[in-house]
């Protein structure tokens, strides 16, 4: 039996096709949701306002609320995070790539009305930070994977686990991107922040913190962030008191 022989141009095509009918239902979903309402928002509206068949809609998004919300975090190409921990320099910037890479993008020309829309709609927001979930389950399990075939790229000692560790960057990281979203989410109308930017900007602001941090421990001698874990003398807090 012969080979069937694809075409790539009409391969092309037809990916181009289904993106553009993708992006159709999902403008026509956030133009009826921020004129009718998110409880009005039928699949039957969406369908009518992008003039598909209620069927397409659902071959797309089987639930509603994925065509209202818009892309979210997806965990598409494990292959490509194992690549990407791998080559980068540390865990932590390859953990930051990954969520930097499969995070949708945060602007674009219905980003205002969008994040309105996810802003005043619990429902919205909470498929959101539902995908950073799911997210980073995947990327803690491959990151367990890289730290078990390369010990010595971890950070911690030997009486915390691969698991815990890979499982406390990945949690770091997610707990960023979820401040990253919320602020862009309280961008002043008419504000375009990127999602590089708003990331980065909350990076910046707890290095800041954990530098702060550090710094006080270095002026005390002795800190939380340096005593054993496991100690009860609370250090800083007498020394801090003994100081005032």
């Amino acid at each position: 039996m012969q080979a069937v022989l694809k075409n790539p141009a009409q391969e092309g095509l037809r990916s181009r096709k289904k993106a553009e009918t993708r992006r159709a239902i999902q403008q026509a979903a956030l133009r009826v949701a921020t004129e009718n309402g998110y409880s009005a928002t039928t699949a039957i509206a969406i369908a009518e306002e992008a003039n598909v068949s209620l069927r397409t809609v659902f071959n797309y998004f089987p639930q509603r609320d994925q065509a209202i919300c818009g892309p979210t975090i997806e965990m598409k190409d494990p292959e490509l995070v194992r690549q990407q921990l791998a080559d980068a320099p540390t865990v932590l910037q390859g953990v930051l790539e990954a969520f930097d890479t499969h995070a949708p993008p945060l602007d674009g020309p219905n980003a205002a009305q969008r994040r309105s829309l996810i802003q005043s709609t619990p429902e919205l927001l909470h498929m959101h930070h539902s995908a950073i979930d799911r997210f980073e389950m995947d990327l803690t399990a491959l990151v367990e994977a890289e730290f078990l075939a390369h010990p010595t790229r971890r950070r911690l000692g030997a009486e915390v686990s691969p698991a815990d560790e890979a499982r406390l960057i990945v949690t770091a990281v997610g707990g960023v991107m979820r401040f990253g979203m919320q602020a862009w989410l309280t961008e002043p109308a008419g504000v375009a922040v990127a999602r590089r930017f708003a990331i980065a900007r909350v990076i910046s602001q707890l290095t800041q913190i954990l530098q702060g941090e550090l710094a006080d421990e270095a002026t005390a001698g002795a800190g939380a962030l340096g005593r054993d874990p496991y100690s009860t003398n609370d250090v800083i807090p007498t020394q801090r008191k003994a100081s005032r």
